[in-house]
């Protein structure tokens, strides 16, 4: 497996499907800002409502081949229908079409996975299986969760403004790797794991004016 983040914004997915497997989907593709299709003859209500605001477009019909010359290509391929068999197909239909597949009923037949998701605002933290046990995924997202506590999406926010000064305040590649070593020191994180942000905060104003003087 190859871990990777997609930026998915305005671009072509298709989900075969039309129950609560597939709304999860979609749930997922739409906080991604991807233009979502779903294709299914009928739609559960939170789907039908989706559609009916024109979230998501809907192609009203059996998730079969023909579907492929109907439509853009896909970059991503979701079969999310109860039926095995129809899955396998439509999956090999989107791959001979050069979309990736995930298979909700058959991880042997997909091309990526989905990982239990921890986000805290541009802080994201994944766990996958590879599909061999998403409950057990999931399971230790709740793990990890519990120890990390609140406020790391806070400090990464604060820690993006303080890598922009540091660029331009700090000569040489030695000053700023000295400065984000002390940025990243057990000392700093302990205070942003007890919530002291602002504590932590100045404990790098003071570094930047330190190592920013002696660059």
């Amino acid at each position: 497996m190859y871990p990777i983040q997609l930026c998915l914004a305005g671009r072509a997915v298709l989900v075969a499907g039309g129950g609560a497997v597939a709304h999860r989907k979609v749930r997922g593709l739409l906080a991604a800002r991807a233009a979502v299709t779903v294709v299914a003859p009928e739609l559960s209500l939170p789907l039908a409502q989706l559609a009916a605001e024109k979230s998501i477009a809907w192609l009203e019909q059996l998730a079969t081949e023909a579907v492929f010359a109907a439509l853009p290509r896909p970059l991503l391929v979701f079969c999310a229908t109860d039926d095995r068999t129809a899955n396998a197909a439509f999956g090999k239909a989107a791959r001979e079409a050069g979309a990736l597949v995930n298979d909700a009923t058959s991880p042997e037949l997909c091309d990526f996975f989905l990982p239990a998701a921890l986000r805290d605002g541009d802080l994201l933290v994944t766990v996958s299986t590879g599909g061999a046990s998403p409950a057990l995924s999931r399971a230790l997202k709740r793990r990890l969760a519990a120890h990390l506590g609140a406020g790391w999406g806070d400090w990464l926010e604060r820690l993006s403004r303080l890598r922009r000064e540091a660029r331009g305040r700090i000569e040489g590649s030695r000053g700023r790797e000295d400065f984000w070593r002390m940025a990243l020191s057990e000392h700093v994180l302990d205070l942003v794991e007890e919530g002291r942000l602002d504590e932590a905060e100045a404990e790098l104003n003071h570094a930047l004016d330190r190592f920013g003087t002696e660059s």
